[in-house]
């Protein structure tokens, strides 16, 4: 049997190898500590699972191994008597009862046969932790084969039948009717068949019931994951998604990390040994995808998988239930304009941990002044608006807290400073939100702005906008103070890592040199990226900006 490293808590993935503490022909006992290991929150000792005597240690001193890795082999028998008695008959004499049940079932495997493996319950698909077992298909000493159901379990979101991974003899069934079991417990001890000439010969004739009844499962196996379960329930995952969640191979940090990132492994084409899908495997497709997001300014639909590769739709979801059953409904089509607004937003939704920080800005001065400077433009002029003027004081923080003109590619492990400040405008239109952008707002006057912001304004609602136009932005400011609202929480406009949102100025009763008097009071809510930026300077670049809007000349002198 193969103790592979157990599941060492929340978050962790691994750790390195600080001591051994068996060696081959020690005898062990359930619960014995073999290991100690040191992971990135504290040091472990690992208990074995079974008793047995180790056969071989598969890890060093130093080692770093990952959740799942082998570390030790270990030969397991419940009653030495038959272990013992096992090998005087020759090979040829064991193969006979694998046809005749009692015999099979009576004994443990012989100690010159092939090393035990645990079967233990694979990934079932993505948030499901574990399973209660409502079946079971097979008895110690039945021969089972790669792809046969030996288990159903019950999942919060379906009855899945679960096949074994490769051809055995059952040694042992560790689980029984009731149990639950969580993703990587243990389910079956299986021995690895040892197939000299006269046992490939042996099985033809199979004339006994039970070696039919497992021939008749192995064969049914493929239906059997869209059949129902041995407890009459329909395993309600399709038989492709039932080998995307089962036989995709792969370690549990790579499972982790293509949950993180909204990855389905089946869309990704395996790099390791027998199309094992590894860590670098999930890290270069999602970038393969998001610089096709880069090229294309994310604003169209995916392509196609084209023969030999595909790309990964994060974007696909349960098929709603049939609301017409309830009640009359309307179908209305979406605009692909929305599609792809609701595409984009779910991007760097799932991307990105966002936080929102609020403040209040003084804005009275600086209404003030705006309402003059429009009162004296010539007639169509551009006019100067509270977003204009936003655009002027946004780029000043920005230069003071570059952290916020950046963006973080998570696959690299670095952070890109961009060292221009191009300036994305929410623009609300009858077609959808689209975001425009002002580039290198820092070289342009207030009035060069508006005009801008007032064009490019038009084109949008005109839907005369270029791709060119929505592209390269590096901060976004989104103002709803035209329609109303006290506050709200923007989505970062990924792969930005952080948004300005201004909401409805009122006039509100503050303290100033002890008398309270009516200010013009304007909130601001940043949404910020928090791999990349953290709460002290959200705070910072909030009450930074408030500062500029509460000073006309202070905002004059540093833009």
């Amino acid at each position: 049997m193969e103790f592979r490293l157990p599941n060492l808590g929340e978050g962790i993935e691994g750790g390195t190898i600080t001591a051994v503490l068996v060696k081959p022909g020690d005898t062990v006992k359930a619960g014995q500590n073999v290991v100690t290991i040191e992971t990135d929150k504290a040091a472990v000792d690992v208990p074995i699972e079974s008793d047995g005597i180790v056969e071989s240690v598969a890890i060093k001193l130093g080692d770093k191994v990952a959740i799942g890795t082998p570390l030790l082999t270990l030969t397991t028998g419940r009653s030495p008597a038959p272990a013992a008695a096992a090998p005087s008959p020759p090979p040829a004499a064991s193969v006979p009862p694998a046809g005749a049940p009692v015999a099979a079932t009576d004994s443990t495997p012989p100690a010159p046969a092939a090393a035990t493996t645990a079967f233990h319950l694979p990934n079932l698909g993505e948030g499901i932790e574990s399973g209660t077992v409502t079946a079971i298909f097979v008895k110690p000493g039945d021969t089972v084969k790669a792809g046969q159901n030996v288990v159903a379990v019950e999942t919060d979101k379906a009855a899945v039948d679960v096949p074994v991974e490769s051809d055995g003899t059952v040694v042992t069934v560790d689980v029984q009717l009731g149990d639950k079991v969580a993703i990587g417990g243990k389910l079956l001890t299986l021995k690895a068949l040892t197939p000299p000439p006269s046992t490939t010969a042996a099985p033809p004739p199979s004339a006994p019931g039970s070696a039919s009844a497992n021939d008749r499962e192995s064969t049914a196996s493929p239906a059997r994951a869209a059949a129902t379960t041995s407890n009459g329930r329909v395993a309600t995952l399709p038989a492709s998604a039932s080998a995307c969640a089962l036989d995709i191979p792969a370690s549990p940090a790579t499972r982790k990390l293509a949950r993180e990132l909204g990855v389905a492994l089946n869309e990704i084409r395996g790099s390791g040994r027998g199309g094992r899908v590894t860590f670098d495997d999930v890290k270069a497709f999602v970038r393969n995808e998001r610089q096709r997001l880069k090229e294309t300014g994310g604003l169209t639909p995916a392509p196609a998988a084209a023969a030999g590769g595909s790309i990964v739709n994060v974007f696909t979801l349960p098929p709603l239930p049939d609301f017409s059953k309830f009640g009359p409904i309307e179908v209305a089509e979406v605009p692909q304009i929305r599609q792809t607004i609701a595409k984009n937003l779910t991007i760097g939704w799932r991307t990105m941990p966002m936080v929102t920080q609020h403040e209040l800005a003084d804005i009275t001065e600086l209404e003030a002044g705006r309402k003059r400077i429009v009162e004296a433009l010539p007639k169509g002029s551009s006019k100067i608006t509270m977003t204009v003027l936003a655009i002027k004081a946004c780029v000043a923080a920005l230069k003071e807290f570059p952290r916020f003109n950046s963006s973080y590619d998570m696959n690299a492990g670095k952070l890109i400073l961009k060292k221009y400040y191009h300036i994305g405008i929410a623009v609300d239109t009858e077609r959808g939100l689209v975001v425009p952008v002002i580039r290198d707002a820092d070289k342009k006057s207030i009035r060069d702005l508006a005009q801008e912001v007032a064009t490019l304004a038009t084109k949008a609602r005109e839907n005369k906008l270029t791709i060119d136009e929505m592209r390269g932005g590096t901060f976004t400011i989104t103002n709803l103070g035209g329609i109303g609202g006290t506050a709200f929480t923007p989505i970062v406009n990924y792969p930005e890592v952080a948004i300005l949102g201004l909401s409805k100025s009122s006039l509100q009763p503050v303290v100033r040199d002890g008398q309270i008097v009516a200010r013009l009071m304007m909130p601001l809510s940043l949404t910020y990226d928090h791999r990349v930026i953290d709460g002290a300077d959200g705070c910072r670049f909030t009450v930074r900006l408030a500062q500029l809007f509460s000073d006309p000349l202070r905002l004059l002198m540093e833009t």
